[in-house]
């Protein structure tokens, strides 16, 4: 019988982290590991959606509390 494992690319990357602009209904798909610290986290955001579109005025998570605060 064939044993499902999980997906992983060539850089061992085994999620994807999922940013939506919901005003412009645009979303950015980063390939990530399931271990992504909130640091990471922030520095994607700054990278990727920071620069072009500057602060936004509402961000919403789905990670904990502790996870909302740290970011």
């Amino acid at each position: 019988m064939l044993k499902l494992r999980d997906p992983i690319t060539g850089q061992d990357y085994n999620a994807i982290l999922v940013i939506v602009d919901k005003l412009i209904k645009w979303g950015y798909f980063i390939a990530c590991t399931e271990e992504i610290l909130v640091e990471d986290v922030a520095r994607i955001y700054i990278k990727e959606v920071f620069v072009r579109y500057g602060a936004l005025n509402k961000i919403i998570l789905d990670r904990d509390l502790r996870f909302v605060v740290a970011f």
